[in-house]
């Protein structure tokens, strides 16, 4: 499905979307934030979206979905809109979903998965969650443990998205992975 073009023909939806998930869809693809030139990128994309604190969704030229953060931050969120919009729907807030240490069965990652979303649904409006993922066709009933297995393996797939970031005295500052330990 095209959640792009159905978010900029629905601006209330978008804005309905922005505010659940810190998703602010661009008018269109544009050129990354690369900090005045200060910021290499390890593949070539474009930005299509950003976050309230300055990270932003760009799409690969492989069509895959990266995201850059203002904290130095960078990788590969998802293989697909599908899997981007599945991951942002469904975990609500991907940012809580990157413990690495989780990932190690998938009982185990069902259950933080659903300890997370359960964590942010606590302090959202259920009712508009479920109103903006019925209007997008995105269901939010299933497991949650091959939302998250594919977000790793599009966080983990070679090459590795990443940005380098050039300091004023010259040396490199290579980007953190999205996944922590």
């Amino acid at each position: 499905m095209d959640y792009l073009k159905i978010l900029r023909e629905n601006p209330d939806l978008a804005d309905e979307f922005d505010s659940l998930f810190d998703f602010f869809l661009l008018d269109e693809l544009s050129p990354r934030d690369d900090a005045e030139g200060r910021c290499t990128f390890s593949l070539p994309g474009r930005a299509f979206a950003r976050d309230g604190s300055g990270g932003e969704y760009h799409l690969l030229e492989d069509g895959s979905i990266g995201y850059y953060s203002s904290e130095g931050e960078a990788g590969r969120l998802a293989e697909s809109m599908d899997d981007l919009f599945s991951l942002l729907v469904n975990c609500i807030c991907w940012h809580d979903c990157c413990d690495a240490k989780q990932y190690v069965d998938q009982k185990t990652l069902e259950e933080y998965g659903q300890r997370c979303r359960n964590g942010n649904l606590e302090d959202m409006d259920v009712d508009r969650w479920r109103r903006v993922s019925a209007a997008l066709g995105i269901p939010t009933s299933g497991e949650l443990a091959p939302v998250l297995e594919r977000f790793r393996k599009a966080a983990q797939r070679q090459p590795l998205y990443q940005c380098v970031f050039h300091e004023d005295d010259g040396s490199l500052t290579e980007s953190y992975g999205l996944m922590f330990e």
